[in-house]
């Protein structure tokens, strides 16, 4: 976000958080899309949140209404999407047990450390780890290989691939929770 171009304080119903938003009146679509079988429903939701997703930031930089609102807004956001996705896919069964307990370490320990860090008072910066935008970006780049293969027929190098993704997924995810608990342990 350019410092330059944020709005006033005030000024919280924008255009870019309006598209922020329009990410949660989709997350259903995509939920019953994966939960009734119904690939295309989840595949265009997806689509639709991906779009918002790269939309909302420049938008409201264009129109100068950028502010640390619409930046807290759009990642909350993302983080409530990206595992209430995890929790559909385990609950309709597309998701190993041990794989949603990988991704369910990475919701716990940075959902932790981002509580201890607004307890203490102290700058965000803290709450941020080397590979935290990384794992970010992995997990969402899993979460639209997962709902491409809603619709993409079972093919062995598709297969493959899922495994693979999730190999290097979760290897950055142990990698990011130890760091966040090694941040923890300092704060307390």
């Amino acid at each position: 976000m350019s410092e330059g171009n944020e709005s006033p304080a005030g000024s919280l119903l924008t255009i870019g958080n309006a598209l922020t938003g329009a990410r949660l009146l989709l997350l259903p679509l995509v939920i019953v899309g994966i939960a009734t079988h119904r690939g295309h429903l989840a595949v265009v939701a997806m689509a639709a949140i991906v779009v918002t997703d790269l939309l909302d930031g420049r938008i409201a930089r264009r129109l100068g209404q950028a502010s640390e609102f619409g930046k807290t807004l759009d990642s909350t956001i993302d983080f409530v999407l990206i595992y209430s996705l995890f929790i559909a896919f385990y609950a309709a069964g597309r998701l190993a047990t041990f794989q949603f307990a990988i991704l369910y370490l990475a919701m716990l320990t940075i959902l932790l450390l981002q509580l201890v860090v607004a307890g203490t008072g102290r700058g965000a910066a803290l709450g941020r780890t080397a590979l935290g935008k990384l794992t970010g970006a992995l997990e969402y780049g899993y979460l639209l290989f997962l709902v491409a293969m809603e619709v993409l027929p079972g093919r062995p190098v598709l297969t493959a691939a899922g495994i693979a993704f999730f190999v290097v997924l979760a290897l950055a995810i142990v990698l990011n929770s130890i760091e966040c608990l090694v941040k923890l342990r300092r704060l307390t």
